[in-house]
């Protein structure tokens, strides 16, 4: 058995500059073992090439500990609260046949959208939001814009209504700290909230709006196969959740390195033809997501040079893989005309993320409209000097203040 590493993933200082972690622990190989908190003992993928191989292995590799003969799973279930429970439910613990049911019904639903249908809604929504921070000097972007945008675009798509926000933000306040149980603990409330109005909202009747995705989602049907309604709240809240945590931090993360970063910000001003290249070089170099899911090995295995036991638990870790320098010449650079780009931000495999053309876009247009409107928009503060969240698998700040005039 490979030895435990002592590697800090998730404390604030980690996540200001986590390339110097990261770079060692690829010096240890393609894999490593380290005690996380709350799940323990586990093994990373931290190399591209590992991390890539993992992803797209469901041979060896299941997200369903029962397949790999674990029962952990079950007997945390039996201990949460059942309206907790029921989120494990989702397609992403979920493997084939279940995983491609119920992502066949999600995809359905999907599919009756266009991203660029979409673009004018998004950029709507972003003005408005902008519009409240005219004739102001200094901003929490985070709390006023990167949180707002996101949250707002996804209560749209899912027909939400508006005057629900502010409760949503509050409800899972709690989400800002995973990284010990006690702060799990005092989350779980909130999210029991944030439940129960999904399931009155999934109802018929229950206040979504008919044009919206939980009323698709309700009516999704494949041969003869519809969502149950707790498979259609564990849906929600995964669309719910997904839609807008992760994002939001790719659009902070995201104009936190353009401003600190002058040189980028002012190519970006010049020319912007290169936004494509600008976010994905975001979503590379920012790596919101920074752990993929764990897996779980289904048999005795020998794989990229280590012995694995059935049921061992091992993740992508994705920033890692992300500033890998057998795949990224200068790894890192904040390049936004880095091309290609192949990060593993959005996964790989049968589990890539579902909203990445709509991730994808909410950041573009966020830092299209922002550059716009603010063009003499700075940070107030020294980059060094801005804090991040205390998190294990997401990389995201506190705050991100900026004078928005020169």
């Amino acid at each position: 058995m490979i030895k435990a590493r002592d590697f800090d993933v998730l404390s604030p200082e980690f996540h200001a500059n986590p390339f110097p972690t990261l770079d060692r622990m690829r010096a240890e190989g393609p894999i490593v073992r380290i005690r996380l908190p709350i799940i323990g003992y586990t093994y990373l993928a931290v190399t591209h090439d590992a991390c890539a191989a993992l992803l797209k292995d469901h041979v060896n590799f299941a997200r369903d500990p029962a397949n790999a003969g674990s029962r952990t799973q079950l007997r945390i279930l039996r201990f949460l609260p059942k309206t907790i429970g029921l989120l494990a439910q989702n397609m992403l613990g979920q493997d084939d046949p279940e995983h491609r049911r119920l992502r066949s019904l999600v995809d359905q639903a999907f599919a009756r959208r266009t991203i660029e249908a979409m673009r004018p809604m998004i950029s709507e929504i972003a003005d408005r939001i902008l519009d409240r921070l005219k004739g102001r000097t200094e901003v929490d972007l985070m709390s006023e814009f990167c949180r707002d945008l996101p949250l707002s675009v996804i209560c749209a798509m899912l027909g939400l209504p508006d005057q629900d926000h502010d409760r949503f933000k509050s409800w899972l306040g709690g989400l800002k700290n995973t990284a010990s149980i006690g702060a799990v603990i005092r989350a779980i409330p909130g999210v029991i909230r944030v439940v129960r109005y999904l399931r009155r909202s999934s109802r018929s009747g229950g206040g979504a709006l008919s044009g919206g995705l939980i009323a698709e989602l309700r009516d999704a049907e494949i041969a003869g196969q519809t969502l149950s309604e707790d498979e259609l709240v564990s849906m929600i809240f995964l669309l719910f959740g997904a839609g807008q945590e992760t994002t939001t931090h790719l659009i902070s993360g995201g104009l936190f390195a353009l401003l600190s970063h002058e040189d980028q910000l002012n190519q970006i001003r010049r020319d912007a033809g290169l936004m494509p290249t600008c976010v994905e070089e975001c979503l590379r170099y920012v790596s919101p997501v920074q752990m993929t899911k764990p897996r779980f090995v289904t048999r005795e295995l020998a794989w990229q040079g280590r012995q694995f036991r059935r049921g061992d638990m091992i993740a992508g870790f994705v920033a890692a893989a992300n500033c890998d320098p057998a795949r990224f010449e200068h790894p890192h650079r904040f390049d936004i005309t880095r091309h290609p780009n192949p990060h593993l931000s959005f996964g790989t495999g049968v589990h890539f993320c579902l909203g990445f053309q709509l991730a994808r876009a909410e950041a573009a247009i966020a830092f299209e409209r922002i550059l716009a409107r603010f063009p003499d928009m700075h940070l107030a503060a020294q980059a060094r000097s801005i804090e991040w969240h205390k998190r294990l698998g997401i990389r995201g700040l506190t705050q991100l203040p900026v004078r928005l005039v020169a």
